[in-house]
């Protein structure tokens, strides 16, 4: 009889599994609809390129849109400081032709000194760039309208020589009159959060009922609760002479016909309420005092 059980013991080392060392390595493997396995270690490189494009795409829609907001800021601040000087520039053109409503036919230097005047609010540059501008149109109106305004005086002239041949002077020096009243409402002085810098507001009303503008130069005096003369603020800045300011042409020009707001700016750091009264003077064109009031800070 055969042995059978060698056999088995000979067939069963020659099919003994051989030990070899696993490999760890993840691998992606894909079977087909009929079981055959394929790699698919081509998926690793394709979701790669994936997953770099598009983190690729994301910085770059990061970076446009922060270029986009960051040129849409720039765009505003420009169209923002565009405005402010357009804003400058017609406030500039409204005062000069205020001023040459009441100014036609004097000497332009007048409004050169108006703009000279206004050196303690305006920052030096554009003082110049503003008093050059108002040069030039001064310059350029008055040899448009300087017939026209020879011809009107000329004619004033022979109206007035007409009415006064028969006539003896009046050599009586009568006291200058306010012919229309003002009013000053709603004043305070504050402190400007911003720079430091001390605000006078009011506003002036016209509470004559008589036809026609008010005009003049108006300036402010603040006092502390003394008479020491070295405390007191002037603005604009002028001389005093017994506490009036003596240089009438430094103050702000003004004309209205019903109400307007007056603000100042005073590079001053001192507490407002350090100051307890102010005083409100307003002189005509030929210097003269037409109006002054005193005010208590503290009721105001």
């Amino acid at each position: 009889m055969e042995d059978i059980s060698r056999e088995l013991e000979g067939e069963i080392k020659r099919s003994r599994l051989k030990p070899y060392k696993k490999n760890r390595k993840s691998r992606i493997l894909i079977i087909d609809d009929f079981g055959e396995i394929r790699s698919g270690e081509y998926l690793k490189a394709l979701l790669g390129i994936l997953s770099a494009v598009s983190i690729l795409f994301f910085v770059a829609a990061v970076t446009f849109y922060f270029t986009g907001v960051s040129r849409g800021v720039a765009l505003i601040k420009k169209k923002l400081v565009q405005s402010e000087k357009k804003v400058d520039e017609l406030t500039r053109e409204k005062e000069l032709l205020m001023a040459r409503l009441v100014i036609l036919g004097k000497d332009p230097k007048i409004i050169k000194k108006e703009i000279e005047e206004k050196k303690t609010v305006v920052s030096k540059n554009r003082e110049v760039n503003c008093v050059q501008e108002l040069e030039n149109r001064v310059k350029t109106n008055q040899f448009s309208t300087a017939e026209q305004q020879e011809n009107r005086i000329q004619s004033k002239l022979n109206a007035s020589k007409l009415n006064t041949i028969d006539k003896p002077p009046d050599t009586s020096a009568k006291p200058k009159e306010m012919k229309k009243t003002v009013l000053i409402e709603k004043f305070a002085v504050k402190k400007d959060g911003t720079n430091g810098d001390l605000l006078v507001r009011f506003n002036i009303k016209n509470s004559s009922n008589k036809p026609g503008d008010v005009s003049g130069r108006i300036f402010t005096l603040l006092k502390p609760d003394n008479n020491i003369e070295d405390q007191w603020l002037v603005v604009p800045a002028s001389a005093l002479k017994n506490g009036i300011p003596s240089e009438y042409g430094k103050g702000q020009y003004f004309s209205i016909a019903h109400f307007k707001p007056v603000k100042f700016r005073i590079k001053s750091q001192a507490d407002p309420e350090f100051f307890k009264k102010a005083a409100i003077f307003i002189f005509n064109d030929q210097g003269d005092l037409i109006f002054d009031k005193m005010i208590d800070i503290t009721e105001a």
